[in-house]
């Protein structure tokens, strides 16, 4: 090697302190007495023996050499933006990890438990109501600061010759004190420098690179951003939709589009990115704009394009008995479930003007197909009243649903118009179908965790952990197709944050076992970080649930729909 070499220390040489972190690569230990740059505390992560195998030494040997070759206000600036690898950590001749400096106190959170976590742009992905509760309220002016402070970092280690590959919320830090909003990378370890990787490219899970895309370029970092600064605006970790952007912000949100281009040739470099996003730091407003309301159509249904309604689904591990007959649901749309999350609240509308009121319009073929799709239900209707008041009552391939006029009138006229579908029924009965789909997962957890702390079973414990966690997130995209703006305020958030609690506990509880496996013991399952992590998530979870059938109940009750338990959440 040419060059300045890699420092490395004996680990009988360091005083370990407390744990900092133990996930599935290593263990973060605190290291007294010793300091970066004679200014900052140091962490050792120590890799596991899997990471080990992985670990190619000699390119985390040029990381930890590549700084002390750099002038010094380089080394300083990646010292204070990043967790870089600063010496290899040796036992004989191999090596089990390296130094780095520790995460600064200003990007950490204290929880509403009271515990320390690392502030990860995961928090800021979520329902405004959430963010407010954990990070405070967090402006759009701050959001665009964020977005510059990333960029400015990553073009300036795209000009080092350094990849981040995995930009997920996970390993992206953020905080909010000082001037400007700033940023912190951890992780470090699993970025590229010069084309070279000491573990290999790995991609978060829904962060992705278009299919076919290899990970590890500067275009690919690009990509990433653009999710996360589309997301950051959608109040959520899945959406791809930058309209929500373009509408605080019309030049970042083109960028944006631009950037999520499945040709990375395409895709802007970030250096486009800083005068828009410096204006829009700028320019940005110091709160949220309030929605608009969507405009409805003849059922108070949501006349967007796109906002389909996905039916509900049933768990194969059992129904809930029902309260009562149903409200009608209306028909429903064909077409795939959204994979874009709406948050909670009216949201701004997306109305074409052949549909804002008092405004003349021709009917086009999408009218008289609409049309035709309601005389026909209207049909339909009538020929199944007919068959109930003739005394056949199975169905008849129906959904048990009763006629809408029938709705606390006690009439027996057969008005399938939708004209007349009271808005909050259709929807409470939209969401009710929606219930059914999470019967059943929540024994089958428990049993799984029983399980684990056991030590028994283990793989299939993880299998089961894993099945709930990805059926949970589908709720929460069914949940978020779902056209709910006529139900009390704050039923659907409820909903959502705890089905994606729920979901967070089950990914930790499949870490515990990862965690584990190998050297199973009950106090290393309870003792695991991942455990502690599912504890809060399943604390978060059981809030939300309980909040969710305090205000469901009641609606339950007056539509003649299921009342539920927080615990048959």
């Amino acid at each position: 090697m040419t060059g300045p070499r890699a420092v490395r220390i004996a680990r009988s040489d360091l005083i370990l302190g407390r744990s900092l972190g133990d996930g599935g690569q290593g263990t973060v230990w605190e290291v007294e007495k010793r300091l970066i740059n004679r200014t900052w505390p140091v962490a050792y992560k120590e890799y596991k023996p899997n990471a080990l195998k992985e670990l190619r030494v000699d390119a985390l040997e040029r990381m930890v050499a590549f700084l002390p070759g750099r002038p010094a206000a380089v080394g300083e600036w990646m010292a204070r933006n990043t967790a870089w690898p600063a010496a290899l950590v040796t036992e004989g001749q191999a090596v089990r990890g390296f130094l780095m400096r520790q995460i600064p106190d200003g990007f950490l959170l204290t929880m509403p438990s009271g515990d320390r976590k690392t502030a990860g742009f995961e928090f800021l992905l979520n329902s405004r109501d959430y963010v407010r509760k954990i990070v405070g309220e967090v402006s759009p002016r701050q959001m665009m600061g964020l977005l510059l402070s990333l960029a400015d970092m990553l073009q300036r280690l795209h000009g080092m010759g350094v990849v981040a590959g995995d930009l997920s919320p996970k390993n992206l830090l953020f905080s909010l004190s000082g001037p400007q909003p700033s940023c912190f990378l951890i992780d470090c370890d699993a970025m590229g420098l010069g084309g070279d990787w000491a573990l290999t490219p790995v991609q978060t899970r829904d962060w992705e690179l278009p299919a076919g895309e290899v990970p590890g370029s500067p275009q690919g970092d690009v990509y990433k951003f653009a999710l996360l600064a589309v997301r950051l605006f959608l109040h959520e970790q899945h959406g791809m939709d930058p309209g929500a952007l373009r509408r605080i912000d019309g030049p970042v949100g083109e960028l944006a589009a631009r950037a999520l281009s499945g040709t990375p040739s395409a895709r802007p470099a970030l250096t486009e990115w800083l005068d828009p996003l410096r204006q829009a730091f700028d320019t940005a407003p110091a709160t949220w704009p309030e929605p608009a309301r969507r405009a409805t159509g003849p059922a108070g249904g949501s006349t967007r394009p796109g906002a389909s309604r996905p039916g509900g689904t049933r768990s194969p591990g059992g129904t809930r008995t029902p309260g009562g007959p149903r409200t009608p649901g209306g028909p429903r749309t064909p077409g795939g479930t959204r994979t874009q999350a709406t948050p909670p609240g009216p949201t701004p509308a997306h109305v074409p003007s052949a549909v804002q009121p008092q405004q003349p319009k021709k009917f086009g073929r999408g009218f008289l197909v609409a049309l035709w799709l309601a005389l026909v239900t209207l049909l339909v209707l009538s020929v199944l009243g007919f068959l109930d008041s003739s005394g056949d009552d199975s169905g008849s391939g129906s959904s048990g649903r009763t006629s809408s006029a029938g709705i606390g009138s006690g009439t027996d006229t057969h008005q399938g118009d939708e004209e007349t579908a009271d808005p909050v029924a259709v929807q409470a009965g939209a969401l009710d179908d929606l219930l059914d789909g999470n019967t059943g997962r929540r024994s089958g957890v428990a049993e799984a965790v029983r399980w684990m702390t056991e030590c028994t079973g283990l793989s299939s414990a993880r299998q089961v952990f894993t099945e709930a966690a990805e059926g949970r997130e589908e709720l929460v995209r069914q949940l978020d197709g779902l056209t709910l703006d006529a139900l009390p305020a704050g039923l659907a958030s409820s909903l959502r944050i705890a089905w994606k609690s729920s979901a967070e506990a089950d990914w930790a509880y499949a870490q515990v076992v990862d965690d584990v496996s190998g050297g199973c013991s009950p106090d290393r399952v309870t003792g695991s970080a991942a455990w502690t992590d599912a504890a809060e998530a399943s604390a978060d979870a059981t809030q939300a649930k309980q909040d969710f059938v305090a205000v469901w109940n009641p609606l339950a009750r007056q539509y003649g729909l299921t009342t539920l338990a927080w615990t048959d959440l």
